[in-house]
């Protein structure tokens, strides 16, 4: 999946089948993701190790074959632990896919009330509790039909002679998935009042407003004065706020973010590492890469290598 924004401007899916499918590998694809939400909900199953993730404030330690739900609109973000591999399959989808647009009982009872924050999911199903073994065969379904973006394999389309083809009905077949993971998630207790009370939300509001400013202007200077201004807090009230809901300061956080960036550049193109650093805000190379083998624990080309895209001469 890689680093995602804060407010992601990333498009999951599209807009006739709005759901994507990400893999990741920790602690290649990242070692911290940053802090960041988007409107869509997000469900993940651990397909092996273990790793932290952070939602809405509060710290989870989810292991093998636990199942995370993340409802729209959440902060989140994960870290890998010291020396421990994770590997996640990851459904990000917009409820969209489940008529949220449509006044009929199930929109108006179950799914206009997640969208727009009243209820929100339990953040951690566990293996052996009660529903999980029924909620990740709808996952498994569900990645299985995603496994490429033509959606021409998933379960029962592979024919005698052992040719996949496209299916009819698979759009249907997603949906079928779909409203039987949220049945499910109902059933058995995974959905709940949120009781979040006004002050957290004007908090929260005040958390994704400066993320977003960051997300903005990541590749300028930026100072601690103009980040609070945006929160409307003093500079001190502002760096203790920031350090007591993201887990560190704002300004090793800009880094992180700038580096993030540059990293999925590094990765994903052939651009040289010095125009990298430059074009996310590091306008000192010998400083970026420092920070990127702080970070990575590796030089930017033996990132890039170990991403299998070969120096570029």
């Amino acid at each position: 999946m890689g680093i995602t924004d804060f407010k992601e401007k990333a498009s999951h899916g599209d807009v006739l089948m709005p759901i994507q499918r990400y893999r990741c590998f920790v602690p290649f694809s990242y070692q911290d993701l940053s802090l960041h939400w988007h409107d869509e909900a997000e469900v993940a199953w651990i397909a092996d190790g273990e790793i932290d993730y952070d939602i809405n404030f509060e710290t989870f330690r989810v292991v093998k074959g636990d199942i995370l739900l993340i409802s729209p609109h959440t902060l989140h973000s994960a870290h890998a632990l010291r020396g421990e591999e994770m590997i996640s399959e990851s459904l990000v989808f917009h409820l969209d896919m489940l008529g949220y647009q449509t006044p009929d009982a199930c929109t108006i009872k179950y799914i206009s009330p997640l969208q727009k924050g009243k209820y929100r999911f339990v953040p951690v199903v566990k293996e052996g509790e009660p529903g999980h073994e029924a909620l990740l065969g709808c996952i498994k379904e569900m990645l299985t039909c995603l496994e490429d973006k033509n959606y021409t394999r998933f379960a029962g389309c592979q024919e005698a002679g052992g040719e996949v083809r496209r299916r009819e009905g698979i759009e249907l077949f997603m949906k079928e998935q779909l409203f039987r993971f949220f049945r499910l998630l109902y059933q058995y207790g995974y959905v709940v009042k949120n009781e979040s009370s006004a002050s957290d939300s004007e908090l929260e509001r005040k958390l994704k407003a400066v993320l977003g400013f960051i997300q903005e202007h990541y590749t300028e200077t930026l100072t601690i004065e103009e980040l609070a201004e945006v929160c409307h807090f003093s500079q001190a009230h502002f760096m203790s706020f920031f350090k007591r809901f993201v887990g560190m300061t704002c300004v090793e956080y800009i880094n992180h973010y700038r580096l993030s960036r540059a990293a999925a550049a590094l990765a994903q193109s052939d651009q040289p590492v010095m125009e990298a650093a430059l074009e996310n805000g590091f306008h000192n190379i010998s400083y970026f890469n420092k920070l990127f083998r702080k970070e990575f624990g590796m030089t930017p080309k033996e990132y890039r290598r170990a991403a299998g895209k070969p120096e570029k001469h």
